[in-house]
């Protein structure tokens, strides 16, 4: 359940930034809900393995053994929709933001997306074409969990940095 924590803690800090924007009534503080939604959906998905049961429907539906390979965690197909749709939905927000945050969310989403979807892709060629118990599927899978978590940490480094502007000056946290 570590995996399930680490996620759920962007949520929890989402959902800090969109109260703050709410008692703004700051125009994205829907979008910050919105991340915290998402991160949840994440933390949730991660406890409950909700995406690996998408993967039967998937093969049937995109006949698997016409389209293989990559797509052997057929999962990833609506995954990279989802992605898209959020792209999409969140170009707005991501412009309206200063530079810095832009750049930091950027690159702590792409790492992160770059495991999740593209790590699975090349894991899922793999297993497709090898099987799973040989050292270059591990190699993959290690990979892809690497640039997960990497993504996730660096989200929340992000959202933390983000939070910094809301305290007052001077003001430090020492463990």
């Amino acid at each position: 359940y570590f995996n399930t924590i680490v996620l759920f803690i962007p949520a929890l800090l989402a959902a800090g930034i969109a109260s703050l924007k709410n008692t703004e009534k700051d125009r994205f503080r829907f979008q910050w809900m919105g991340l915290a939604l998402v991160f949840l959906y994440l933390s949730l998905d991660e406890a409950s393995v909700i995406h690996e049961k998408l993967i039967p429907p998937m093969r049937a539906l995109f006949n698997y053994e016409r389209f293989g390979g990559i797509f052997y965690f057929a999962w990833v197909i609506p995954g990279m929709a989802a992605v898209l749709i959020f792209a999409l939905a969140y170009l707005r927000f991501f412009l309206n933001l200063e530079n810095k945050y832009k750049f930091l969310f950027f690159i702590s989403l792409f790492i992160y997306v770059s495991g999740v979807i593209g790590g699975e892709m090349l894991s899922g060629h793999f297993a497709g074409t090898i099987g799973f118990k040989n050292f270059t599927y591990a190699t993959y899978t290690s990979v892809e969990e690497s640039l997960e978590w990497i993504g996730c940490s660096l989200i929340i480094y992000s959202f933390l940095e983000y939070i910094k502007q809301y305290l007052p000056e001077g003001f430090n946290v020492r463990l």
